[in-house]
């Protein structure tokens, strides 16, 4: 296990075998943590800033400016990224996994952030949270049979999710109250796919666009509570298509939509 509390920092953490778990705490602006974890059944821990569940970490101080690496190979590993709501503009974090059936989570708040997380591999599950302005969030998946899901309170926003490879994939993208937002999700493979897209709250002034392509089913469902939105839906492959919305607009809505199956 490696522990630490550190209130501006440039670090590097390795850990190698099975079990093994790396728990950082930190808070400061410009700072750069790197850590990397080989083997299986590992979990790493990484706060920046926070104070909020848990009366033990950092209490509510800034963590503006962070360049946060997480590195993980193996498989059945886990790894948390988490910053609090408060002084944390201007974060770039990326996790990067290769092995199968890990769990990858990253919770970003504030503005101008990017987060990343890039799986390579069969089974893994990918989720990112973010609230705020301007910010970036990515979900690369390549193998088999991947989930990712991003859920986002963040206006002027970019949301990417890309699965490909076979076995089943399935995408979430739950969007609340966030004006200008863009989503883009491609799937891709032999397996299954499966996206679902939900815009709620005057989510307005946004544009979707969604591609599945490949053998497999394609499957699409879409819910939109709001206004003023574009949406293009592709989907190609000599299997079963089905696509299905609800596009709910109470007057004066500007909508573009165009819908595209092609075997």
């Amino acid at each position: 296990m490696v522990w630490a509390i550190i209130p501006f920092l440039f670090i590097s953490l390795h850990s190698f075998a099975g079990d093994n778990l790396i728990t950082l705490k930190a808070q400061g602006t410009g700072a750069t943590i790197t850590t990397k974890q080989v083997g299986t059944s590992n979990t790493t821990g990484i706060y920046c800033g926070l104070g909020s569940f848990d009366n033990t970490l950092v209490q509510n101080h800034t963590c503006d400016n962070a360049t946060i690496t997480v590195d993980v190979t193996g498989d059945s590993n886990q790894a948390y990224v988490q910053s609090v709501w408060s002084n944390h503009d201007g974060q770039s974090w990326i996790t990067t996994v290769n092995g199968n059936s890990n769990y990858s989570v990253i919770d970003m708040d504030e503005d101008d952030n990017t987060s990343t997380i890039i799986q390579t591999g069969n089974d893994h599950q990918a989720w990112i949270l973010g609230s705020g302005d301007d910010n970036v969030y990515k979900i690369e998946q390549d193998g088999e049979s991947q989930y990712g899901k991003i859920i986002s309170f963040a206006d002027d926003s970019d949301i990417w999710i890309t699965q490909e490879g076979t076995g089943d994939h399935n995408a979430y993208v739950y969007n609340y109250s966030a004006d200008n937002a863009s989503t883009r999700l491609i799937q891709k493979g032999s397996g299954n796919k499966d996206a679902d897209i939900f815009w709620y709250s005057n989510a307005d002034d946004g544009e979707v666009t969604l591609t599945q392509q490949g053998n497999g089913a394609h499957t699409s469902l879409m819910r939109f509570y709001t206004s003023d939105y574009d949406v293009t839906v592709v989907q190609k492959g000599a299997t079963n298509k089905s696509y299905s919305a609800t596009f709910n607009c109470t007057s004066n809505c500007n909508k573009t939509i165009s819908i595209t199956q092609q075997d």
